[in-house]
């Protein structure tokens, strides 16, 4: 983590993220923290699967294929 302390791993497991555009995004191999507060996504990782993340002023829009995905807070 940024303060390099470290949190238990709990489990792994498979995720739906639903977007404001009612489209849902199924990412695999999600790590279970229970002792984080926040929600974390890898834009390196999304990169990876073929999606692509712009940032921009604190919010995050993502596009696969040219088509709007969805959007988040940075």
């Amino acid at each position: 983590m940024g303060n390099s302390s470290t949190a238990a791993v709990k489990g792994k497991e498979k995720a739906l993220l639903k977007f404001t555009s009612e489209k849902m995004l199924s990412i695999s191999n999600i790590l279970f923290v229970p002792s984080l507060r926040r929600n974390l996504v890898s834009s390196t990782l999304l990169d990876i699967t073929g999606l692509k993340i712009a940032e921009e002023t604190g919010k995050v829009v993502i596009i696969r294929n040219g088509d709007f995905v969805g959007k988040g807070v940075s």
